[in-house]
């Protein structure tokens, strides 16, 4: 669950507008596509990660550790042991293309086929290098909605890289084999959304060091209201109306691919 100090910094009471008025001229977000939002991602805070430096006050985060997973966008952070709600709406794999650290560092595309994979050569470091030097990273991404707070849902984005690669082929057998009763109590496939998940962290090793890696466990099914919402955000994850910038996870790849052993 969050820290109390930033549940208190992050986290508000939802403001009741009894005055019809008030609510009579719209948003004034009328304008607002897609491309103007920022989806946050939610990731694990390694070892290695700008998010544990001080010398870094742009991306420090005070009371943070090892091992905790963080939202991007309000720097909320929880226990890894203890993990996350989420809801599982969608998912998309992606073959990612950036400039390597060492040339600069920079998302470049992320509309590549699987065969992109074919044009590559495996580096000494486990990089799969296209001929202009630029690195492709295999990318699962999940488009959840986190609901520690069932009264404050939110969506946000989870990319896994690397050596989390494992537990994304896992989670997908788990949610492939998921079922549910329709209204004639015959068992279905279940839609991703049927069920809120708790996505904790723990540490993991190979013979090269140690990091923290992704687990999940199943654990109760979502309420229909939140169904309901979680239906929408599928539909337009799949519908491409999801805003995703890449650019966001740069940080993450960097620090994947560079601080993780393989």
């Amino acid at each position: 669950m969050a820290t109390k100090e930033v549940a208190k910094a992050t986290a508000g009471e939802v403001l009741v507008l009894d005055d019809d008025d008030l609510l009579s001229e719209g948003t004034g977000l009328e304008s607002v596509g897609t491309e103007d939002y920022a989806l946050p991602f939610l990731r694990i805070i390694q070892s290695g990660s700008p998010q544990l430096k001080k010398s870094d006050p742009n991306k420090y985060i005070d009371g943070a550790e090892e091992g905790m997973l963080f939202n991007t966008l309000t720097n909320e952070y929880y226990k890894g042991d203890e993990g996350v709600a989420v809801i599982p709406c969608a998912y998309t794999k992606k073959y990612i293309e950036w400039v390597p650290i060492n040339k600069g560092g920079g998302f470049v595309r992320d509309d590549h086929s699987a065969t992109v994979m074919n044009q590559t050569k495996k580096s000494e470091n486990g990089k799969f290098l296209l001929p202009n030097e630029n690195e492709i990273v295999e990318t699962s991404q999940y488009f959840l909605i986190l609901v520690e707070d069932e009264e404050n849902p939110q969506q946000i984005l989870l990319s896994c890289t690397s050596t989390q690669l494992t537990f994304a082929r896992r989670w997908n057998t788990m949610l492939r084999t998921a079922q549910v009763k329709n209204k004639e109590g015959t068992s279905v496939l279940a839609p991703m959304f049927s069920y809120i998940y708790r996505l904790k962290t723990a540490a993991q090793s190979n013979n090269f060091g140690t990091w923290h890696g992704l687990s999940i466990e199943r654990e109760r099914p979502t309420p229909l209201p939140i169904a309901r919402i979680a239906k929408d955000f599928m539909v337009a994850a799949r519908a491409g109306e999801v805003e995703v910038k890449q650019e966001g996870a740069l940080d993450e790849v960097e620090d994947e691919n560079s601080k993780i052993p393989f």
